[in-house]
């Protein structure tokens, strides 16, 4: 049961196309008679999210609720952890209200927020991994940071930098759909040598790398239909470069998760991995939806880092 004494939620008001501040004074008192007397923080700007989750969790607070969308979960969890807890010392919970809604895929509670909270008030919080990764970011520097979901290398960080160049007013599915079919035109596929728990994997001129400790990115996309946030590994999901019509060929299976049995597909399970590109054509990475950088990257799975709220049991 959610103890509302140590529970901050962190709230995006730019959510949802600017929905969640422009309904906030309705939504507010609606949130706390299903959640208790919890604190509420509005987010100012880009980046805020993960300050307040850091500033919150170091003050002692062992509960933080994220409104908003899957950009808003990740700044919330790399607030978390880079406040340094002890493992499975913190839980999250998201309240879903924004334009991605990949991870809210994996909870029990459905997508509307006020559903969600009333459901959150009584959910069971159960450890589950989290990653961690470094990357080149865009201005040569050595990043580092956490995921929750996916990262993936290749067209998928050049899918995201079209999503969120665009106004998404589409909503979450079609605006990927549509970045995804850009980008299958221009994507020059890079080529990436794979290290899988110190054991070379090859080298693969690939469409896209998926890095997967949840099941879903880009809009409902089912990359890794066995994953579980729960086990202490990655799956692994290589897509090899393939003609233009045998991609358009396979977009329809990559709902339904049946693209992994096609025969430019590769799975392994795995809990280090690192991807070192081989030509100079840019491995774009994508975490959690963002895109930051490029490869070369190294991933390593957190086994049970936090607590999540409601998680659907198949997904553990």
């Amino acid at each position: 049961m959610l103890d509302a004494a140590a529970t901050v939620v962190l709230v995006n008001p730019v959510a949802a196309g600017g929905r969640v501040g422009r309904e906030w004074t309705a939504w507010k008192p609606r949130l706390e008679a299903a959640l208790g007397p919890v604190t509420f923080r509005m987010t100012e700007r880009t980046g805020h999210a993960r300050e307040l989750a850091t500033h919150y969790v170091r003050e002692g607070l062992t509960t933080v609720i994220a409104v908003g969308g899957d950009g808003t979960m990740s700044e919330v969890v790399n607030g978390i952890l880079a406040a340094e807890p002890d493992p499975g010392a913190v839980t999250l919970g998201e309240l879903p209200a924004g334009t991605g809604g990949d991870f809210r895929r994996m909870l029990n509670h459905g997508d509307d927020v006020f559903t969600a909270a009333a459901a959150m008030a009584e959910a069971p919080a159960t450890p589950i991994d989290v990653g961690s990764v470094s990357w080149l970011g865009d201005d040569g520097a050595t990043r580092s940071g956490w995921f929750l979901n996916i990262t993936s290398f290749g067209i998928g960080g050049l899918v995201d930098r079209y999503v969120n160049a665009s106004s998404k007013r589409l909503g979450g599915k079609l605006s990927f759909l549509l970045a995804t079919g850009r980008a299958s035109i221009t994507y020059r596929p890079a080529r990436l040598a794979l290290t899988l728990d110190g054991e070379p994997w090859g080298t693969w001129e690939v469409t896209n790398v998926q890095v997967c400790n949840g099941r879903f990115a880009g809009g409902g996309m089912r990359f890794a239909p066995n994953a579980r946030l729960s086990d202490g590994l990655f799956d692994v999901v290589v897509i090899e470069h393939a003609p233009l019509h045998v991609q358009a060929r396979g977009m329809k299976k990559l709902y339904t998760g049946s693209h992994i049995h096609e025969p430019y597909v590769h799975v392994k399970r795995a809990a280090h991995v690192v991807a070192e590109p081989v030509t100079a054509d840019p491995a774009w990475i994508d975490i959690d939806g963002e895109a930051p950088g490029t490869a070369p990257a190294e991933l390593r799975v957190c086994p049970g880092a936090i607590r999540l709220l409601d998680a659907r049991p198949e997904v553990l």
